[in-house]
């Protein structure tokens, strides 16, 4: 059976074929890279189940929306790609659309039906349009390292009955509607009821966006977010003056109605979970807007939110109880709220002192700077626990990989710490101290720890493990022979502290047999 499902996968992609669009390109072009095609929905048109369409650099100059029709999707086995071309950044830019499209379905830049299923769009920029830069109703679809900004509604929403869609490494920042003064554009919506369960997001940041970074209201299906960070949403910035006056042309300060939530998890049903996740510099941070259907928070963070946490207008509705552990609040300017249809433990609010202190950086530039070349998020010490830090270990397995006894608080597992195997002691120095350590664990046969004088993890404490030390110490120092029985410790350490005054300045070429010395 498997060499024959092998066998059909290969059938299955002997048909697939390479096509290439790029500005400037024809139509009339038979879309190679040498004669690419000029437009989008030509190129949608022509490729099928299997096929990769490869987008090159560029700025697209759009005036409608693109739109991926119920059957203009792939299957499991032979998906469509649209990707862009490899080191190359194409720009799909939207800002030619009509003003009239503000709000409207029509005003989209992407849009996949429902049944436009296993479609993957990859590396590309979705700007200016005058609703939603990606909007998707289809199932088990990828989108990856995308960048959507500036657009008229939420920059990436999955509604409808999407299910099964993969959100990896992307970002969505600065999205305003200038219909709904700024009430509806977040970064991420993954909402309304008819929403199907799977669908996932990994990697990804929402920045500046009008209304929340991920707005989960009214979705029946859970989603997982894993990973993704929301900062400085709902907040009026200069651009957006410029957007209304494309539209209605009425924003004020008084008027503007960002709700301005980094993750927004209601209202009504979803059983979302969150798994390290930050926000900061949000209204509130992490807000059950009125979920009743059990909501699973892990390692993550709040930190300079106006409330890092708000978990209120559950009780009396609740369906399951809502779960948060390990997590981390911290320096919010108002009073975390948890009512009773909330279960936490382990967090830094259970008792678990937090301050400035614990942390390696709490400086942000770099998180929100340019992704690492292979899309991933920006490496940087910000939110990162000291290896001093009390919140080391101070977590309880939820499923999720740690070092160490326990899992840490907060959203970066901190590393383990390795030491040489004849560091003993464990003080990053291999020196005396260390040798009087193995000395005194010396005859240990079973259950032995590297702190008692156990360099190679066998449980037993022996010459073997001296030889570990002898190396790290000096490696001038003569090596013993390896045809070691058992020494004894206070032979051992007179003859390191001859050796010590003789200044290595012959080999001993001892071997020790039955604890002596020959």
């Amino acid at each position: 059976m498997a060499i024959f499902c092998a066998i059909a996968l290969d059938i299955a992609f002997a048909g697939a074929a390479e096509f290439f669009i790029a500005p400037g390109g024809s139509n009339g072009n038979p879309g190679s890279l040498g004669n690419p095609w000029g437009t989008f929905d030509y190129a949608i048109d022509n490729i099928n189940p299997g096929d990769t369409l490869f987008v090159r650099g560029g700025t697209y100059n759009l005036n409608s929306r693109i739109q991926i029709r119920s059957d203009e999707g792939g299957t499991l086995a032979s998906p469509i790609n649209i990707w862009s071309y490899p080191g190359e950044s194409p720009i799909l830019d939207f800002d030619s659309m009509s003003n009239g499209l503000w709000g409207q379905s029509s005003g989209r830049g992407i849009q996949l039906d429902d049944g436009a299923d296993y479609v993957s769009l990859k590396g590309l920029t979705i700007q200016n349009a005058r609703d939603n830069g990606i909007w998707s109703g289809a199932n088990y679809g990828t989108f990856e390292q995308i960048v959507t900004r500036w657009n008229g509604d939420s920059g990436m929403q999955l509604s409808g009955f999407a299910a099964h869609n993969q959100i990896i490494n992307t970002d969505s920042y600065e999205n305003y509607d200038p219909s709904a003064n700024g009430e509806n554009a977040d970064g991420f919506a993954i909402k309304f009821n008819d929403l199907g369960p799977g669908n996932t997001v990994r990697g990804s940041r929402a920045w500046g966006n009008s209304d929340d970074g991920w707005d989960m209201w009214g979705s029946n299906g859970g989603a997982l977010v894993e990973d993704s960070w929301s900062f400085d949403n709902g907040k009026l910035l200069p651009q957006f003056f410029a957007k209304d006056a494309l539209e209605a042309n009425n924003l004020t300060a008084g008027n503007f109605a960002g709700d301005a939530t980094g993750f927004k998890l209601g209202q009504d049903g979803g059983a979302h979970v969150l798994n390290r996740v930050l926000a900061w510099e949000n209204n509130n941070g992490i807000d059950i807007n009125g979920n009743g259907t059990g909501v699973i928070v892990n390692n993550s963070v709040g930190f300079n939110n106006n409330r890092n946490w708000y978990f209120d207008e559950t009780s009396a509705e609740t369906q399951n109880l809502h779960v948060l552990k390990n997590n981390i609040s911290y320096d919010g300017n108002s009073s975390d709220v948890f009512l009773s249809g909330v279960i936490h433990s382990f967090n830094t609010w259970n008792g678990i002192s937090v301050n400035a202190a614990d942390f390696l950086s709490l400086d942000d530039t770099l998180a929100r700077g340019p992704r690492n070349p292979d899309g991933s998020l920006p490496i940087s010490d910000f939110l990162r626990l000291v290896s001093t830090s009390n919140l080391i270990d101070a977590g309880t397995d939820v499923g999720l990989a740690f070092n160490g006894l326990a899992p840490d608080l907060g959203a970066f597992e901190t590393a383990p710490i390795t030491y040489a195997a004849g560091d003993f002691n464990e003080d990053s120095s291999v020196d005396v101290d260390d040798l009087i350590s193995w000395q005194a664990g010396y005859g240990t046969l079973s259950g032995a720890t590297h702190l008692q004088g156990d360099a190679d993890e066998d449980g037993d404490v022996d010459g073997i493990d001296f030889l570990a030390w002898q190396r790290g110490y000096s490696p001038a120092m003569p090596l013993l022979s390896t045809t070691i029985e058992v020494p004894e410790p206070h032979t051992v350490l007179l003859l390191f502290l001859t050796t010590f005054a003789l200044g290595f300045q012959r080999p001993l070429g001892l071997t020790f047999h039955s604890g002596e010395a020959r």
